[in-house]
């Protein structure tokens, strides 16, 4: 047996901490979402709050386990930019929590949409384009709603 050279062993700890930092840091940094009950509509009333427009506003349920209803909304800015929010309230946790992970598992362009989700209690919020000026106004309203 021949001995291991520091080289070797240092290369082997680089590895390991290679692998296991990342893995820390999504378990540390990640804070999962409770699941809370929230009535009426968060979305419209963070836009109404912003004097953002609702141009449209209809009934929508996604084909997913769990999904018990939401809407989709065309916002307005005074501006004129508009965007698309959709949105779906979960009978559980698990059942939403598995509908982000679904969205996640896709890689950019390979099925996921170019939107950005958002979790605000029993709802998932969907908002397309993700970097929308809409979204950057009404998200500080919806934040205030992620805890009961």
């Amino acid at each position: 047996m021949t001995a291991y050279t520091r080289l070797e062993i240092g290369l082997a700890i680089f590895l390991v901490a290679m692998f296991l930092i990342p893995c820390a840091l999504i378990i540390f940094v990640s804070a999962e979402s409770p699941y809370y009950l929230i009535s009426g509509e968060p979305v419209r009333e963070a836009a109404l709050a912003k004097g953002i427009t609702v141009l449209s506003a209809k009934d929508v349920t996604w084909n997913l386990p769990g999904a018990i209803g939401g809407k989709t909304y065309v916002l307005s800015d005074s501006s004129g930019t508009t965007v698309t929010v959709s949105t779906q309230s979960f009978d559980s946790a698990e059942f939403r929590d598995t509908a982000v992970q679904l969205y996640h598992s896709f890689p950019v362009g390979r099925g996921k949409p170019v939107g950005s989700l958002v979790v605000v209690g029993q709802h998932l919020v969907y908002v397309t384009p993700a970097d929308s000026a809409i979204l950057e106004q009404i998200a500080p309203l919806l934040r205030q709603n992620t805890s009961p």
